[in-house]
């Protein structure tokens, strides 16, 4: 792979376009300039960079040191459309271009992706699978991004706790390195991190339990729990001179249940007598009516012949009549077969009843039915004890049952977990002599480094025995920065599909001897390494020399963004 193009566009002009060159990089500010170079943006493209691979906005234009806005450059972003652009080679070769735009509004930091919009889901995958060769969910963009855009003073003073970033735990270390050190399918990683998250959170759980259990005796409590309610059920079932108490219970229950049936069928008979009832009165009031020789004297009084009409109605009213004394017939049929039903049901309700005091007699002249409703009372209260102690012990070992299943998987990985780790302990034997040769040129002692790669679990705790590193000054940057490129020699030299780029981040503080062996190995590198620096660091020769490898050079009349 390979970078080969910056650009700056404000507004819609191209402001600056900054190509990247085989091996070394140069970022400087202008020689032989009566003005400083400080704080003219040296530090800018590593930050902006960083911001494309989804990194935070807020070192472009917040001072590290005081943690205050540089007004001019906030307000550009601001007020105008700031966009950059990268366009690199990915490892298959094809190219791409990745842009963003620079802005304080998150909502506008838009992901560009060949020219389309995109979601930054979509954009990050873009970049992990043709820069990084990742395709799984771990390790993430942004646990990757501080190893090759060293733009902070910690990332510049920690060559393998480079991330210094929230939430950053000794596992996700682990997966980084065993990433960078050509462990292929990542996959893999991806399941080994969450089957051990959750095989971690499974014994965290189970040890809670354990020693719930064991400290409030649960195990204990349950047998005696059943214990005793097993001795309250033999007492409800034991006998009293020939005398059964459950069977009485259950002879008084089942007359419950004859009684609740027969209340339903008198309920229901007492309905239909009373319907029946009601609907005879209704039908005989409509039997009320004038007689015939009324009538007549009323309409002969009014001097008016009604004899046909009279007929008419005599006729209609024994009709009337006949039917009123059909319906009636009707609706009394059945009557009394009714009221036989409910005058039987209501006897042998008062039967039962009978029965049922009976019984209920017996049982209190033995006074059984306060033991039995204690009993059961008790019952009920030790089966609730009993359901919440046994949750416990079910749930802990549905945990144990969990566990065994994780951890059945995690070995059945463990086959293709031992595959990649050999690719990965060969890797670290080339790096290893890459950096032992690296750190005797430059500091004359082999600097030890290792993975400690366990292979049983497959993690990995890297460390550097650096000897003659002071922890933040020059010789501790110069210890990075072999680092990094031992680490591109060893992907050239393994032909591993990973990133062959770094950038390092003003080396001002390493001795001008070891900057000129680092601009001399770095030239011969089969990678890209980009570097920040003042020029006053270089004497009139060394200018001349490096001055080819010069990608910008900026001063106080031509700063980063130019305002």
């Amino acid at each position: 792979m390979k970078l080969l193009r910056f650009l700056l566009e404000i507004d819609g002009k191209k402001i600056r376009e900054i190509p990247f060159f085989d091996n070394l990089n140069i970022i400087t500010s202008k020689k032989n300039s009566d003005a400083s170079g400080n704080s003219v943006g040296k530090s800018t493209l590593g930050r902006i960079l960083d911001y494309l691979f989804d990194g935070s906005i807020k070192p472009i234009y917040i001072d590290e040191e005081f943690q205050t806005p540089k007004q001019e450059i906030e307000q550009l972003l601001t007020k105008s459309e700031v966009y950059v652009s990268l366009e690199y080679l990915g490892l298959d070769n094809q190219y791409n271009i990745i842009k963003r735009r620079l802005s304080t509004n998150v909502d506008l930091q838009d992901y560009i992706l060949n020219g389309e919009e995109v979601t930054s889901k979509e954009y990050n995958a873009h970049i992990m699978g043709s820069i990084f060769n990742v395709y799984s969910a771990k390790p993430t963009l942004r646990k990757l991004a501080p190893k090759f855009f060293r733009t902070t003073q910690h990332r510049m003073t920690k060559t393998v706790n480079f991330d210094n970033g929230r939430n950053v735990s000794r596992s996700d270390i682990s997966t980084v390195f065993l990433y960078l050190f050509n462990f292929n399918d990542t996959e893999i990683l991806t399941k080994v991190h969450k089957l051990k998250t959750t095989i971690k959170g499974y014994e965290r759980n189970l040890k809670a339990f354990n020693s719930v259990i064991s400290q409030d005796k649960i195990v204990s409590s349950i047998t005696s729990i059943r214990r005793e309610i097993a001795k309250l059920e033999r007492s409800l079932l034991s006998s009293e001179k020939g005398i059964d108490k459950l069977e009485i219970v259950s002879k008084i229950n089942a007359i419950d249940d004859e009684q609740n049936t027969l209340s339903d069928e008198i309920l229901s008979l007492d309905l239909k007598i009373k319907n029946i009832i009601e609907t005879k009165k209704i039908l005989s009031n409509n039997k009320q009516v004038y007689l015939l020789s009324e009538l007549q004297s009323i309409y002969e009084y009014a001097s008016v012949k009604i004899e046909s009409t009279l007929e008419d109605y005599r006729q209609a009213l024994s009709f009337h009549n006949h039917l009123l004394s059909t319906k009636l017939e009707f609706v009394s049929h059945g009557l009394i077969n009714l009221q036989e039903e409910h005058e039987k049901a209501t006897v042998r309700f008062a039967q039962l009843n009978n029965q049922k005091h009976s019984l209920f007699d017996e049982l209190k002249s033995k006074k059984k039915i306060e033991e039995i409703s204690d009993a059961m009372k008790e019952i009920g209260k030790l089966d609730k004890e009993l359901a919440k102690l046994t949750a416990i012990i079910d749930k802990k070992d549905d945990i144990d049952s969990r566990l065994f299943s994780e951890r059945k998987n995690l070995t059945e990985l463990s086959g293709e977990l031992e595959a990649e780790l050999t690719n990965v302990a060969s890797f670290e034997q080339k790096f290893i002599d890459n950096f032992k040769k690296y750190t005797h040129d430059f500091y004359g002692v082999e600097y030890k480094f290792s993975l400690h790669l366990d292979q049983e679990k497959g993690e990995c705790i890297p460390h550097v025995d650096d000897v003659e590193s002071n922890n933040e000054g020059g010789l501790k940057r110069l210890e990075v920065v072999t680092f990094d490129l031992a680490y591109i020699k060893t992907v050239c030299d393994k032909k591993a599909l990973r990133p062959n780029f770094v950038l390092h981040d003003s080396i001002d503080e390493i001795d001008i001897q070891h900057v000129r062996k680092v601009f001399d190995e770095s030239i011969k590198l089969p990678g890209q390494h980009i570097v920040s620096m003042l020029s006053d660091k270089l004497n009139h020769e060394d200018y001349q020399k490096y001055k080819p490898h010069i990608i910008l050079e900026l001063s106080q009349s031509n700063k980063f963004f130019k305002i």
